[in-house]
């Protein structure tokens, strides 16, 4: 039976959220919590208040919460006792404490489960045919199909708001490229035609632009088009000619941004198949002891022409996304660009470092890991970056935040 505690958040920033501030959020934050050895899923309140969900042998992958706040979608991964095999299983996890159930096929690598807008079905990624494939499966267990069917592997598939349609990554070609698909697994569309690797695809709330990371500049940066492929750009290219001048928290001013783009083809050579995402591959970050360089002083400002953009997350209301950039030696950051001033902001520290970063329901706050105290540990902050609280104090890593929107009554 899940356990619960009283979880007092401590923080670091001078100027913590408030406690009534917190209190009166409606939504919870589940994550991975391996404090007693295991990977775990727990859930907890931006006040504190905290439950743990899962205590199997099995290590819990947490991917996301269903769309009505009741379930978690978990993939468990465990080695067979004598063969050391090892499989995947998707698992709905309610959060009233009733057992959990599984769905899909069970493989040797599930990955990327994603929900239906009005959580009856999701889309996943999988091996149980030897190579990766995308498949559709309801809620309930049935109607499982594969929506995809190549030997060459597809990956990555991301709904969009209305789902009806889904991007995903396919190596088909001998690149991993984005294509875009009906949610039935028709009218199969390449989107982009590049000879290096194109990976997370993420849908705009509205369904008209879809952001991607490729390495096609000789690094890893984030690419917004629309839902077709047409009108490509850098999504940071604007941060050059930005007239505001954002700071960070501490108030370290912005860098200079870099310039639009080269012409000029980037080398030639097929790309290996996208990593995945979430689940079992995904890790705790780093710890501090062995992840920051002792060049880069307190509070500075990492140029973004230097550094890598991975994980494009939209805000919920499509005016702004939320990234990572990483710089070898130096912590990643949590930045913000606003897609209508082309403003980008750093919300975090180099100094301290953060990672998977995700919006509130209502958009006014990220939560988000940190290891500015040696383990991973959960924080929340503003989408200003103000207010930078700790929410965790385990021992052990507590990481890959997930919002629980509050629970909507079942229609009657």
């Amino acid at each position: 039976m899940p356990s619960a505690s009283a979880n007092a958040p401590s923080t670091i920033d001078a100027d913590p959220i408030p406690d009534a501030e917190r209190r009166a959020i409606t939504a919870r934050i589940a994550f991975i919590s391996e404090r007693d050895g295991n990977p775990e899923i727990y859930v907890i309140h931006p006040s504190g208040e905290e439950r743990r969900l899962t205590s199997t042998p099995a290590g819990e992958y947490l991917a996301s919460a269903s769309p009505d706040g009741t379930a978690l979608l978990v993939v468990a991964a465990e080695e067979h006792p004598e063969t050391k095999a090892h499989f995947e299983q998707i698992l709905l996890l309610p959060l009233d404490g009733t057992p959990a159930t599984p769905l899909g096929p069970r493989g040797s690598r599930i990955r990327n489960p994603h929900w239906s807008p009005d959580g009856q079905w999701l889309v996943f990624e999988s091996d149980a045919n030897n190579f990766s494939d995308i498949y559709r499966v309801n809620r309930d267990g049935k109607g499982l199909r594969p929506l995809t069917k190549n030997d060459e592997g597809n990956f990555d598939p991301a709904l969009s708001a209305d789902g009806k349609n889904i991007a995903f990554v396919s190596s088909r070609d001998g690149d991993p490229e984005i294509y875009r698909m009906r949610a039935d697994g028709t009218a199969q569309t390449r989107l982009t035609a590049f000879h290096r690797e194109d990976r997370t695809p993420r849908w705009s709330p509205d369904g008209t632009q879809i952001a991607f990371v490729s390495d096609r500049e000789g690094r890893d940066r984030i690419f917004v088009m629309s839902a077709t492929g047409t009108q490509l750009r850098p999504l940071t290219a604007a941060c050059a000619t930005s007239t505001s001048k954002p700071t960070t928290p501490g108030g370290a001013p912005q860098p200079p941004a870099e310039a639009a783009p080269s012409t000029t083809s980037a080398p030639s050579g097929e790309a290996a198949p996208p990593a995945p995402s979430a689940a079992p591959a995904a890790s705790p970050p780093a710890s501090s002891a062995s992840s920051v360089s002792s060049a880069a002083p307190a509070g500075d400002a990492a140029a973004p022409q230097l550094a890598g953009e991975i994980e494009p997350l939209w805000s919920p209301d499509g005016k702004r996304i939320a990234y990572l950039t990483q710089i070898p030696g130096v912590k990643p950051r949590i930045w913000l660009a606003d897609l209508a001033t082309g403003a980008c902001t750093p919300l975090t520290s180099s100094t301290h470092g953060a990672e998977t970063p995700a919006w509130s329901p209502d958009g006014r706050y990220l939560a988000f890991a940190s290891t500015r105290t040696g383990d991973p540990e959960l924080y929340l902050m503003r989408a200003d970056g103000t207010g930078q609280t700790r929410l965790t104090r385990a021992k052990g890593p507590d990481w890959l935040p997930r919002w629980v929107p509050a629970a909507r009554p079942a229609p009657r």
